[in-house]
């Protein structure tokens, strides 16, 4: 089998939880500078501590913009997680060989096999499309259901290398 490379960048989507937890940084940012200017002896640092609270609170909004990159190099896929388009981490690294089944995530025939599991990691955009896969992995002891959304050349690639374990939308 000759040398694969794919690669794929997945935006995550923001949910109500995470406008939820947008509205809850502003407002506990507001909140530290009205509490700073009703407390007297903090009074004559609201300027830089409201500084400090908008910068917090706008940093702490920026590490929810969250993507994940796919690379898939020869059997081994590589997730790296971005935040805020600027700072690169590598997430999971795992051999594609050691799935023990990947399935669309709502397919009712594998239900039994993709719903045995210690952890979910979630590497999708949290929205529920026709390409999201749920994959079955051992890692550290216990089993994980991965959460993965590959395009069609990427799920091709896949089934190079684990042709029985991979199950493909209809």
């Amino acid at each position: 089998m000759g040398d694969v490379f794919n690669e794929q960048l997945v935006g995550k989507k923001n949910t109500l939880k995470d406008n939820l937890l947008k509205v809850v940084i502003i407002v506990s940012a507001l909140l530290i500078i009205v509490m700073t200017l009703a407390i007297k002896f903090l009074a004559g640092f609201i300027f830089p501590i409201a500084i400090a609270a908008i910068l917090g609170a706008v940093w702490l909004i920026r590490q929810l913009n969250v993507e994940y990159e796919y690379v898939f190099t020869s059997g081994e896929l590589d997730i790296d997680k971005i935040l805020n388009k600027n700072k690169r981490k590598r997430f999971l690294t795992i051999d594609i060989r050691k799935i023990e089944i990947m399935a669309p995530i709502d397919s009712k025939e594998h239900e039994r096999e993709l719903s045995n599991y210690d952890k979910i990691v979630d590497c999708s955009s949290g929205v529920k499309n026709n390409n999201t896969y749920a994959a079955m992995i051992v890692r550290n002891g216990k089993k994980e259901k991965l959460i993965i959304e590959p395009n069609e050349k990427m799920l091709n690639a896949f089934k190079k290398y684990i042709p029985r374990k991979i199950v493909m939308n209809k």
